[in-house]
């Protein structure tokens, strides 16, 4: 870490101590939309002489040019709306809880289909089918798991609160 580190600040006193410096500085301010006046401030390079090396503060005034600069108006836009189609409705979606303490999630609407998982008490599940009948499809969000469950282990109201 400490060899990166004296690196950059070698490459960075490099970089500082070699670089030109800029002889005669250029200031422009630019209002968009307007005829403006911009100001260029220059400054005359200094001459080398012989009290000019002996005292290194050297106060030269700066000579200030003006140009005037006419800028085009902007062209207006058409402006179109574009009106976006109401997006659809959700469908409803019916969720009910399980009121079982661990309750099967079948293959099909019987005993006799395979385990597909478990659910616990209190777990949301949407009802995916007619919600009459005494099995009922359900989905679980979370889980993406699918499958079919006795309707009397499910009801509408949380058990948890």
């Amino acid at each position: 870490m400490i060899k990166p580190g004296l690196f950059l600040a070698g490459s960075i006193w490099a970089v500082m101590y070699f670089a030109p410096e800029l002889e005669e500085p250029v200031f422009v301010e630019v209002f968009p939309q307007e005829e403006q006046e911009v100001q260029v401030a220059t400054a005359p390079a200094p001459e080398a002489t012989r009290t000019s090396l002996i005292s290194p503060a050297t106060m030269v005034a700066p000579v200030v040019e003006t140009a005037t600069v006419a800028q085009p108006d902007p062209e207006p836009e058409d402006v179109v709306a574009e009106v976006a189609p109401a997006p659809e409705p959700e469908p409803e979606r019916t969720i009910w809880y399980v009121t079982g303490s661990r309750v099967n999630v079948r293959e099909g609407p019987s005993t006799d289909y395979s385990i597909l998982g478990k659910v616990i008490y209190g777990e949301a599940a949407e009802i995916i089918s007619d919600p009459s009948k005494p099995w009922v499809k359900i989905r679980i969000e979370g889980d993406g798991v699918e499958g079919y469950i006795m309707k009397r282990f499910m009801s509408d109201v949380d058990p948890l609160g």
